[in-house]
Protein backbone atom coordinates (compact mmCIF):
# COMPACT_ATOMS: atom_id res chain seq x y z
CA UNK A 1 0.00 0.00 0.00
CA UNK A 2 2.86 2.37 0.84
CA UNK A 3 4.54 1.55 -2.49
CA UNK A 4 1.31 2.37 -4.33
CA UNK A 5 1.00 5.73 -2.56
CA UNK A 6 4.60 6.58 -3.40
CA UNK A 7 3.99 5.71 -7.05
CA UNK A 8 0.95 7.97 -7.16
CA UNK A 9 2.90 10.76 -5.50
CA UNK A 10 5.67 10.52 -8.07
CA UNK A 11 3.29 10.88 -11.03
CA UNK A 12 3.21 14.73 -10.93
CA UNK A 13 7.00 14.77 -10.67
CA UNK A 14 7.31 12.50 -13.71
CA UNK A 15 4.87 14.63 -15.69
CA UNK A 16 6.81 17.76 -14.82
CA UNK A 17 10.08 16.18 -15.93
CA UNK A 18 8.68 14.92 -19.22
CA UNK A 19 6.97 18.18 -20.11
CA UNK A 20 8.42 20.54 -22.72
CA UNK A 21 11.53 22.15 -21.21
CA UNK A 22 11.40 25.87 -20.57
CA UNK A 23 14.01 27.92 -22.36
CA UNK A 24 15.97 29.43 -19.49
CA UNK A 25 18.65 30.98 -21.63
CA UNK A 26 20.49 34.08 -22.70
CA UNK A 27 20.62 35.83 -26.05
CA UNK A 28 23.15 33.41 -27.52
CA UNK A 29 20.97 30.40 -26.68
CA UNK A 30 17.94 32.11 -28.17
CA UNK A 31 19.83 32.74 -31.40
CA UNK A 32 21.01 29.12 -31.63
CA UNK A 33 17.44 27.90 -31.18
CA UNK A 34 16.21 30.37 -33.81
CA UNK A 35 18.78 29.13 -36.34
CA UNK A 36 17.33 25.63 -36.07
CA UNK A 37 13.67 26.67 -36.16
CA UNK A 38 13.27 29.86 -38.17
CA UNK A 39 11.89 28.91 -41.59
CA UNK A 40 13.11 32.08 -43.30
CA UNK A 41 16.71 31.30 -42.41
CA UNK A 42 16.34 27.63 -43.36
CA UNK A 43 14.74 28.57 -46.66
CA UNK A 44 17.68 30.86 -47.43
CA UNK A 45 20.03 27.96 -46.75
CA UNK A 46 18.01 25.71 -49.04
CA UNK A 47 18.08 28.34 -51.79
CA UNK A 48 21.85 28.62 -51.42
CA UNK A 49 22.32 24.86 -51.70
CA UNK A 50 20.11 24.85 -54.77
CA UNK A 51 22.05 27.71 -56.39
CA UNK A 52 25.36 25.92 -55.84
CA UNK A 53 24.34 23.36 -58.47
CA UNK A 54 24.08 26.00 -61.22
CA UNK A 55 27.85 26.44 -61.61
CA UNK A 56 28.78 22.81 -62.35
CA UNK A 57 25.84 22.59 -64.74
CA UNK A 58 27.05 25.63 -66.73
CA UNK A 59 30.68 24.48 -66.64
CA UNK A 60 29.69 21.12 -68.17
CA UNK A 61 29.38 22.82 -71.58
CA UNK A 62 33.20 23.17 -71.77
CA UNK A 63 34.08 19.66 -70.61
CA UNK A 64 34.28 16.61 -72.90
CA UNK A 65 31.10 14.63 -73.41
CA UNK A 66 31.87 10.93 -73.69
CA UNK A 67 29.20 8.46 -74.78
CA UNK A 68 29.58 4.69 -74.94
CA UNK A 69 27.11 2.27 -76.45
CA UNK A 70 26.89 -1.48 -76.99
CA UNK A 71 24.28 -3.78 -78.49
CA UNK A 72 23.62 -7.44 -79.10
CA UNK A 73 20.65 -9.09 -80.75
CA UNK A 74 19.34 -12.39 -82.04
CA UNK A 75 18.01 -12.19 -85.62
CA UNK A 76 15.46 -14.47 -87.27
CA UNK A 77 15.33 -13.54 -90.98
CA UNK A 78 13.26 -15.03 -93.83
CA UNK A 79 14.20 -13.81 -97.29
CA UNK A 80 12.43 -14.55 -100.58
CA UNK A 81 13.52 -13.01 -103.87
CA UNK A 82 10.75 -12.20 -106.35
CA UNK A 83 11.66 -11.74 -110.01
CA UNK A 84 15.15 -10.78 -110.96
CA UNK A 85 17.02 -10.08 -114.14
CA UNK A 86 17.99 -13.14 -116.31
CA UNK A 87 21.65 -13.88 -116.15
CA UNK A 88 22.10 -11.46 -113.22
CA UNK A 89 23.30 -12.13 -109.72
CA UNK A 90 20.90 -14.35 -107.88
CA UNK A 91 20.35 -13.40 -104.24
CA UNK A 92 19.87 -16.37 -101.99
CA UNK A 93 16.48 -16.95 -100.47
CA UNK A 94 15.64 -18.81 -97.34
CA UNK A 95 15.45 -18.67 -93.59
CA UNK A 96 18.43 -17.29 -91.65
CA UNK A 97 19.10 -17.11 -87.89
CA UNK A 98 22.17 -15.42 -86.58
CA UNK A 99 23.55 -13.18 -83.82
CA UNK A 100 24.78 -9.64 -84.27
CA UNK A 101 26.55 -7.34 -81.79
CA UNK A 102 28.49 -4.14 -81.71
CA UNK A 103 29.94 -1.40 -79.50
CA UNK A 104 31.20 2.11 -79.90
CA UNK A 105 32.41 5.23 -78.13
CA UNK A 106 32.17 8.88 -79.10
CA UNK A 107 33.78 12.03 -77.64
CA UNK A 108 32.53 15.58 -78.21
CA UNK A 109 34.50 18.64 -77.10
CA UNK A 110 33.32 22.25 -77.44
CA UNK A 111 35.99 24.45 -78.94
CA UNK A 112 34.06 27.69 -79.33
CA UNK A 113 30.73 28.58 -77.71
CA UNK A 114 30.51 32.23 -76.67
CA UNK A 115 26.95 31.86 -75.42
CA UNK A 116 27.95 29.06 -73.04
CA UNK A 117 30.86 31.19 -71.80
CA UNK A 118 28.58 34.08 -70.84
CA UNK A 119 26.09 31.63 -69.33
CA UNK A 120 28.87 30.27 -67.13
CA UNK A 121 29.73 33.79 -65.94
CA UNK A 122 26.05 34.42 -65.20
CA UNK A 123 25.84 31.17 -63.21
CA UNK A 124 28.91 32.14 -61.18
CA UNK A 125 27.34 35.51 -60.36
CA UNK A 126 24.08 33.80 -59.41
CA UNK A 127 25.91 31.48 -57.01
CA UNK A 128 27.74 34.42 -55.46
CA UNK A 129 24.45 36.30 -55.01
CA UNK A 130 22.87 33.26 -53.35
CA UNK A 131 25.81 33.03 -50.94
CA UNK A 132 25.42 36.72 -50.09
CA UNK A 133 21.68 36.30 -49.54
CA UNK A 134 22.39 33.40 -47.19
CA UNK A 135 24.81 35.50 -45.13
CA UNK A 136 22.26 38.33 -45.22
CA UNK A 137 19.58 35.98 -43.87
CA UNK A 138 21.83 35.15 -40.92
CA UNK A 139 22.48 38.85 -40.30
CA UNK A 140 18.76 39.61 -40.43
CA UNK A 141 18.04 36.74 -38.04
CA UNK A 142 20.56 38.15 -35.56
CA UNK A 143 18.90 41.55 -35.77
CA UNK A 144 15.41 40.05 -35.44
CA UNK A 145 16.29 37.87 -32.45
CA UNK A 146 18.06 40.76 -30.70
CA UNK A 147 15.11 43.09 -31.30
CA UNK A 148 12.66 40.50 -29.95
CA UNK A 149 14.86 39.78 -26.94
CA UNK A 150 15.25 43.45 -26.06
CA UNK A 151 11.55 44.07 -26.67
CA UNK A 152 10.76 41.36 -24.14
CA UNK A 153 13.21 42.75 -21.57
CA UNK A 154 11.81 46.24 -22.07
CA UNK A 155 8.23 45.02 -21.69
CA UNK A 156 9.17 43.11 -18.54
CA UNK A 157 10.94 46.15 -17.05
CA UNK A 158 7.98 48.32 -17.99
CA UNK A 159 5.60 45.91 -16.23
CA UNK A 160 7.79 45.85 -13.14
CA UNK A 161 7.90 49.65 -12.99
CA UNK A 162 4.17 49.92 -13.64
CA UNK A 163 3.47 47.61 -10.72
CA UNK A 164 5.81 49.57 -8.47
CA UNK A 165 4.13 52.81 -9.55
CA UNK A 166 0.74 51.22 -8.95
CA UNK A 167 1.68 50.26 -5.40
CA UNK A 168 3.06 53.73 -4.72
CA UNK A 169 -0.02 55.50 -6.06
CA UNK A 170 -2.28 53.15 -4.16
CA UNK A 171 -0.46 54.02 -0.96
CA UNK A 172 -0.79 57.73 -1.79
CA UNK A 173 -4.50 57.29 -2.43
CA UNK A 174 -5.01 55.54 0.88
CA UNK A 175 -3.00 58.27 2.62
CA UNK A 176 -5.11 60.98 0.96
CA UNK A 177 -8.26 59.13 1.93
CA UNK A 178 -7.20 58.96 5.59
CA UNK A 179 -6.30 62.64 5.52
CA UNK A 180 -9.75 63.44 4.14
CA UNK A 181 -11.46 61.40 6.86
CA UNK A 182 -9.39 63.18 9.48
CA UNK A 183 -10.27 66.54 7.97
CA UNK A 184 -6.72 67.48 7.04
CA UNK A 185 -7.16 67.36 3.23
CA UNK A 186 -10.00 68.00 0.77
CA UNK A 187 -11.78 65.25 -1.14
CA UNK A 188 -10.25 66.54 -4.37
CA UNK A 189 -6.85 65.17 -3.31
CA UNK A 190 -8.34 61.71 -2.80
CA UNK A 191 -10.16 61.86 -6.13
CA UNK A 192 -6.99 62.97 -7.91
CA UNK A 193 -5.01 60.11 -6.35
CA UNK A 194 -7.69 57.59 -7.29
CA UNK A 195 -7.83 58.81 -10.90
CA UNK A 196 -4.07 58.50 -11.25
CA UNK A 197 -4.13 55.05 -9.65
CA UNK A 198 -6.82 53.80 -12.03
CA UNK A 199 -4.86 55.07 -15.02
CA UNK A 200 -1.70 53.31 -13.83
CA UNK A 201 -3.66 50.12 -13.15
CA UNK A 202 -4.91 50.13 -16.76
CA UNK A 203 -1.37 50.78 -17.99
CA UNK A 204 -0.15 47.81 -15.92
CA UNK A 205 -2.73 45.58 -17.60
CA UNK A 206 -1.50 46.73 -21.01
CA UNK A 207 2.11 46.16 -19.91
CA UNK A 208 1.31 42.61 -18.81
CA UNK A 209 -0.24 41.90 -22.20
CA UNK A 210 2.85 43.40 -23.89
CA UNK A 211 5.04 40.93 -21.96
CA UNK A 212 2.90 38.04 -23.17
CA UNK A 213 3.07 39.19 -26.78
CA UNK A 214 6.84 39.73 -26.60
CA UNK A 215 7.32 36.24 -25.18
CA UNK A 216 5.06 34.77 -27.88
CA UNK A 217 7.17 36.38 -30.60
CA UNK A 218 10.32 34.77 -29.21
CA UNK A 219 8.60 31.40 -28.94
CA UNK A 220 7.40 31.67 -32.53
CA UNK A 221 10.97 32.33 -33.68
CA UNK A 222 12.62 29.61 -31.55
CA UNK A 223 9.84 27.03 -31.37
CA UNK A 224 10.47 26.56 -27.64
CA UNK A 225 9.00 28.03 -24.45
CA UNK A 226 10.78 31.23 -23.43
CA UNK A 227 10.94 31.79 -19.68
CA UNK A 228 13.61 33.00 -17.27
CA UNK A 229 15.49 34.99 -19.90
CA UNK A 230 18.61 36.73 -18.70
CA UNK A 231 18.05 40.42 -17.93
CA UNK A 232 20.28 43.26 -19.06
CA UNK A 233 22.65 44.67 -16.47
CA UNK A 234 21.60 48.32 -16.64
CA UNK A 235 24.58 49.30 -14.46
CA UNK A 236 27.12 47.71 -16.81
CA UNK A 237 29.23 50.26 -18.73
CA UNK A 238 27.77 50.61 -22.19
CA UNK A 239 30.00 50.39 -25.28
CA UNK A 240 30.80 53.76 -26.74
CA UNK A 241 29.78 54.65 -30.30
CA UNK A 242 32.08 53.57 -33.10
CA UNK A 243 35.04 55.86 -33.57
CA UNK A 244 34.62 57.09 -37.12
CA UNK A 245 33.08 59.75 -39.24
CA UNK A 246 29.85 59.43 -41.14
CA UNK A 247 31.63 59.76 -44.48
CA UNK A 248 33.89 56.82 -43.59
CA UNK A 249 30.92 54.66 -42.62
CA UNK A 250 29.09 55.50 -45.82
CA UNK A 251 32.14 54.62 -47.92
CA UNK A 252 32.50 51.31 -46.09
CA UNK A 253 28.80 50.57 -46.55
CA UNK A 254 29.07 51.11 -50.31
CA UNK A 255 31.81 48.50 -50.29
CA UNK A 256 30.73 45.95 -47.65
CA UNK A 257 26.95 46.17 -47.27
CA UNK A 258 25.52 42.74 -48.04
CA UNK A 259 22.22 44.01 -49.42
CA UNK A 260 24.06 46.23 -51.87
CA UNK A 261 26.55 43.50 -52.76
CA UNK A 262 23.73 41.06 -53.52
CA UNK A 263 21.91 43.65 -55.66
CA UNK A 264 25.08 44.41 -57.63
CA UNK A 265 25.81 40.72 -58.09
CA UNK A 266 22.29 40.09 -59.34
CA UNK A 267 22.71 42.99 -61.78
CA UNK A 268 25.98 41.42 -62.96
CA UNK A 269 24.25 38.07 -63.45
CA UNK A 270 21.46 39.70 -65.46
CA UNK A 271 24.02 41.51 -67.62
CA UNK A 272 25.93 38.28 -68.29
CA UNK A 273 22.66 36.57 -69.16
CA UNK A 274 21.87 39.33 -71.66
CA UNK A 275 25.31 38.88 -73.24
CA UNK A 276 24.72 35.13 -73.42
CA UNK A 277 21.44 35.64 -75.25
CA UNK A 278 23.01 38.11 -77.67
CA UNK A 279 25.85 35.66 -78.32
CA UNK A 280 23.36 33.18 -79.72
CA UNK A 281 24.03 34.60 -83.22
CA UNK A 282 27.72 33.63 -83.06
CA UNK A 283 28.97 30.33 -84.50
CA UNK A 284 29.81 27.32 -82.36
CA UNK A 285 32.60 24.86 -83.12
CA UNK A 286 32.79 21.39 -81.67
CA UNK A 287 35.30 18.57 -82.20
CA UNK A 288 34.00 15.04 -82.48
CA UNK A 289 35.77 11.68 -82.44
CA UNK A 290 34.32 8.20 -82.41
CA UNK A 291 35.02 4.53 -82.79
CA UNK A 292 32.49 1.76 -83.46
CA UNK A 293 32.57 -1.96 -84.19
CA UNK A 294 29.72 -4.16 -85.38
CA UNK A 295 29.56 -7.84 -86.32
CA UNK A 296 26.82 -10.01 -87.78
CA UNK A 297 27.42 -13.78 -88.12
CA UNK A 298 25.07 -14.13 -91.10
CA UNK A 299 22.65 -12.12 -93.20
CA UNK A 300 20.21 -12.12 -96.02
CA UNK A 301 23.04 -12.48 -98.48
CA UNK A 302 24.23 -15.67 -96.90
CA UNK A 303 27.41 -14.32 -95.34
CA UNK A 304 28.34 -12.33 -92.21
CA UNK A 305 29.97 -8.93 -91.79
CA UNK A 306 32.46 -7.28 -89.40
CA UNK A 307 32.71 -3.47 -89.59
CA UNK A 308 35.04 -1.05 -87.81
CA UNK A 309 34.45 2.70 -88.10
CA UNK A 310 36.82 5.45 -86.86
CA UNK A 311 35.79 9.09 -87.22
CA UNK A 312 37.28 12.44 -86.22
CA UNK A 313 36.21 15.89 -87.34
CA UNK A 314 34.94 19.40 -86.60
CA UNK A 315 31.37 20.64 -86.54
CA UNK A 316 30.57 24.30 -87.31
CA UNK A 317 27.09 25.65 -86.56
CA UNK A 318 26.06 29.16 -87.60
CA UNK A 319 22.50 30.36 -86.99
CA UNK A 320 21.19 32.43 -89.90
CA UNK A 321 17.58 33.32 -89.15
CA UNK A 322 15.15 32.03 -86.53
CA UNK A 323 12.12 34.13 -87.32
CA UNK A 324 13.14 37.02 -85.05
CA UNK A 325 13.14 34.87 -81.90
CA UNK A 326 16.77 35.66 -81.09
CA UNK A 327 16.25 39.42 -81.41
CA UNK A 328 13.16 39.37 -79.19
CA UNK A 329 14.88 37.23 -76.57
CA UNK A 330 17.91 39.53 -76.61
CA UNK A 331 15.73 42.63 -76.17
CA UNK A 332 13.93 41.08 -73.20
CA UNK A 333 17.21 40.05 -71.55
CA UNK A 334 18.65 43.55 -72.04
CA UNK A 335 15.55 45.09 -70.43
CA UNK A 336 15.88 42.70 -67.48
CA UNK A 337 19.54 43.63 -67.06
CA UNK A 338 18.70 47.34 -67.11
CA UNK A 339 15.98 46.80 -64.51
CA UNK A 340 18.45 44.98 -62.24
CA UNK A 341 20.97 47.81 -62.68
CA UNK A 342 18.38 50.42 -61.68
CA UNK A 343 17.38 48.29 -58.68
CA UNK A 344 21.03 48.18 -57.56
CA UNK A 345 21.26 51.98 -57.79
CA UNK A 346 18.10 52.27 -55.72
CA UNK A 347 19.54 49.94 -53.08
CA UNK A 348 22.73 52.01 -53.03
CA UNK A 349 20.81 55.20 -52.23
CA UNK A 350 18.76 53.44 -49.57
CA UNK A 351 21.91 52.05 -47.96
CA UNK A 352 23.43 55.52 -47.78
CA UNK A 353 20.32 56.84 -46.04
CA UNK A 354 20.14 53.86 -43.66
CA UNK A 355 23.77 54.35 -42.64
CA UNK A 356 23.22 58.05 -42.03
CA UNK A 357 20.06 57.42 -40.02
CA UNK A 358 21.61 54.64 -37.92
CA UNK A 359 24.76 56.67 -37.33
CA UNK A 360 22.83 59.67 -36.05
CA UNK A 361 20.54 57.49 -33.92
CA UNK A 362 23.50 55.83 -32.22
CA UNK A 363 25.26 59.11 -31.49
CA UNK A 364 22.05 60.70 -30.24
CA UNK A 365 21.12 57.61 -28.21
CA UNK A 366 24.44 57.58 -26.37
CA UNK A 367 24.06 61.19 -25.26
CA UNK A 368 20.37 60.66 -24.52
CA UNK A 369 21.23 57.91 -22.04
CA UNK A 370 23.48 60.28 -20.12
CA UNK A 371 20.76 62.96 -20.12
CA UNK A 372 18.07 60.51 -18.97
CA UNK A 373 20.34 59.18 -16.22
CA UNK A 374 20.66 62.72 -14.91
CA UNK A 375 16.91 63.23 -15.29
CA UNK A 376 16.21 60.03 -13.35
CA UNK A 377 18.48 61.14 -10.54
CA UNK A 378 16.86 64.58 -10.48
CA UNK A 379 13.38 63.02 -10.43
CA UNK A 380 14.35 60.84 -7.47
CA UNK A 381 15.64 63.85 -5.58
CA UNK A 382 12.52 65.83 -6.49
CA UNK A 383 10.28 63.01 -5.25
CA UNK A 384 12.10 62.89 -1.93
CA UNK A 385 11.77 66.67 -1.64
CA UNK A 386 8.04 66.57 -2.38
CA UNK A 387 7.49 63.88 0.24
CA UNK A 388 9.45 65.88 2.77
CA UNK A 389 7.48 69.00 1.87
CA UNK A 390 4.22 67.13 2.33
CA UNK A 391 5.27 66.00 5.80
CA UNK A 392 6.09 69.57 6.85
CA UNK A 393 2.92 70.93 5.22
CA UNK A 394 4.29 72.95 2.29
CA UNK A 395 3.28 70.39 -0.38
CA UNK A 396 0.04 68.49 -0.90
CA UNK A 397 -0.78 65.01 -2.08
CA UNK A 398 -1.17 66.04 -5.74
CA UNK A 399 2.38 67.37 -5.84
CA UNK A 400 3.68 64.05 -4.53
CA UNK A 401 1.63 62.13 -7.10
CA UNK A 402 3.06 64.15 -9.94
CA UNK A 403 6.59 63.69 -8.64
CA UNK A 404 6.12 59.94 -8.33
CA UNK A 405 4.81 59.59 -11.86
CA UNK A 406 7.63 61.75 -13.18
CA UNK A 407 10.15 59.55 -11.37
CA UNK A 408 8.78 56.28 -12.73
CA UNK A 409 8.43 57.75 -16.21
CA UNK A 410 12.09 58.78 -16.11
CA UNK A 411 13.09 55.24 -15.13
CA UNK A 412 11.08 53.76 -18.01
CA UNK A 413 12.57 56.25 -20.45
CA UNK A 414 16.07 55.46 -19.21
CA UNK A 415 15.60 51.71 -19.70
CA UNK A 416 14.05 52.22 -23.14
CA UNK A 417 16.95 54.46 -24.18
CA UNK A 418 19.46 51.76 -23.24
CA UNK A 419 17.68 49.06 -25.25
CA UNK A 420 17.25 51.40 -28.21
CA UNK A 421 20.92 52.31 -28.11
CA UNK A 422 22.11 48.70 -28.12
CA UNK A 423 19.71 47.80 -30.91
CA UNK A 424 20.77 50.91 -32.82
CA UNK A 425 24.38 49.76 -32.71
CA UNK A 426 23.33 46.50 -34.32
CA UNK A 427 21.35 48.35 -36.98
CA UNK A 428 24.37 50.53 -37.74
CA UNK A 429 26.64 47.48 -38.07
CA UNK A 430 24.05 45.80 -40.32
CA UNK A 431 23.77 48.93 -42.47
CA UNK A 432 27.55 49.17 -42.87
CA UNK A 433 28.29 45.49 -43.52
CA UNK A 434 26.51 42.60 -41.79
CA UNK A 435 26.08 41.01 -38.38
CA UNK A 436 27.95 37.92 -37.20
CA UNK A 437 27.90 35.59 -34.20
CA UNK A 438 30.54 37.82 -32.58
CA UNK A 439 27.99 40.64 -32.30
CA UNK A 440 25.67 38.27 -30.44
CA UNK A 441 28.53 37.35 -28.10
CA UNK A 442 29.30 41.00 -27.30
CA UNK A 443 25.66 41.70 -26.49
CA UNK A 444 25.40 38.53 -24.47
CA UNK A 445 28.27 39.74 -22.27
CA UNK A 446 26.04 42.62 -21.10
CA UNK A 447 23.45 40.20 -19.69
CA UNK A 448 23.47 38.65 -16.25
CA UNK A 449 21.92 35.40 -14.98
CA UNK A 450 18.57 35.83 -13.24
CA UNK A 451 18.93 35.97 -9.47
CA UNK A 452 16.02 33.62 -8.92
CA UNK A 453 14.15 31.32 -11.26
CA UNK A 454 10.41 31.33 -10.74
CA UNK A 455 7.82 28.98 -12.12
CA UNK A 456 6.78 29.87 -15.66
CA UNK A 457 3.63 31.92 -15.96
CA UNK A 458 2.19 34.42 -18.36
CA UNK A 459 2.28 37.25 -15.85
CA UNK A 460 0.93 37.41 -12.33
CA UNK A 461 -2.66 38.43 -12.06
CA UNK A 462 -3.07 41.98 -10.92
CA UNK A 463 -5.36 42.17 -7.90
CA UNK A 464 -8.38 44.29 -8.53
CA UNK A 465 -9.80 45.92 -5.45
CA UNK A 466 -12.63 48.40 -5.41
CA UNK A 467 -11.38 51.64 -3.91
CA UNK A 468 -14.07 53.66 -2.23
CA UNK A 469 -13.72 57.15 -0.82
Amino acid sequence: MLRKRLSLALVPVWLACTAAPALAANLKDIFQAARLHDMGYRQAGASYREARTIGPEARAAFLPHVTAQANTSYNDLTSKILGGAPGGFVFPSGHFTFNSHGYGISVTETLLDIRALYAWHAASATMRAARQHYALAKSNLILTVSAQYFAFLLARDDLRLRRAEERALKAEYQSALRSFHLGRAPITDANEARARYEAVYAAALAARNAVRLARARIERTTGRPAYHLWPLNLHHPLPRPRAGALITDEAQALRDNLVLQAARTEARAASETAHAVSAGRYPTITAEAGYSYSRADNGEFGFGTALRDKTIGLDLTLPIYQGGELSAESARASATAFHAHVAALRVERRVQFDVRQAFLNVRNGYHEIAALAAAKKAARVALASERLGMRVGVRNNVDVLRAEQTYYRSRRDFARAIYDYLLGRLELKAAISHLTAGDIGRLNALLEPPSAVRAPNSGRRLPRRVLRP
